[in-house]
């Protein structure tokens, strides 16, 4: 299904240059709705999945956050961030690649050309992520299951997937989709995993992960 897309932006002249940015793909300009200064203005729309663009040269909200409040409006939704240089270091990038945020673009003189491509790339289901960022990622999953998983225990190639998708905040209902099987399935493969980490909820999952870091 095609998303739309949404710039949200509390400046109003940054936004509107965002969208600039955006419709020079025509692509693009078919999906793009009027922005939003605020995440009041985006909840205004329940049930509508979108890409949200967000504005992190402008918005003072905690991006993570804001994008899981913004999913549970909207299941299935996608987002990418627009970070000033300050804030776009490998470890922030990071931080709100485990809240779900599906790209990156740091605010440089290419950076406009650079925000219609990674929009594509999110909106046709990839990532635009820096390597350094999934090399990363991936470290920490490997080191999640030396140091987690049960004994004796092991995960199916799928159930690795899953811990992937569960790694980043994501439902049931959205690893389902990611994964192309019904949401029922995707629970199950859920049960499988926290039981084998001898966890009996995905926060806990995601808390003592976090804390042993």
């Amino acid at each position: 299904m095609a998303l739309a897309l949404q710039v949200v932006s509390s400046h109003h002249l940054g936004a509107l240059d965002i969208e600039q940015a955006l419709s020079a793909t025509e692509v693009l300009v078919k999906h793009l709705l009027p922005h939003a200064a605020s995440e009041a203005e985006t909840l205004k729309r329940p049930n509508c999945p979108r890409l949200f663009l967000l504005d992190g040269c402008s918005l003072k909200l905690p991006l993570g956050p804001l994008s899981g409040r913004l999913r549970a409006n909207s299941p299935g939704s996608k987002f990418l961030a627009l970070l000033p240089p300050d804030r776009s270091g490998e470890s922030e990038m990071m931080l709100l690649f485990h809240w779900g945020i599906d790209g990156f673009v740091t605010l440089h003189k290419k950076w406009k050309t650079e925000l219609s491509r990674a929009a594509l790339v999110v909106l046709r289901g990839g990532l635009w992520v820096p390597s350094e960022v999934l090399l990363a990622f991936v470290k920490q999953m490997k080191t999640l299951l030396d140091r987690q998983l049960l004994a004796g225990q092991s995960l199916t190639a799928r159930e690795g997937q899953v811990l992937q998708l569960l790694f980043r905040h994501l439902t049931n209902k959205e690893i389902a989709h990611q994964l192309n099987i019904c949401e029922r399935t995707a629970k199950f493969h859920v049960s499988n995993v926290l039981r084998k980490f001898g966890i009996e909820n995905r926060r806990n999952l995601l808390v003592d992960s976090l804390v042993k870091e």
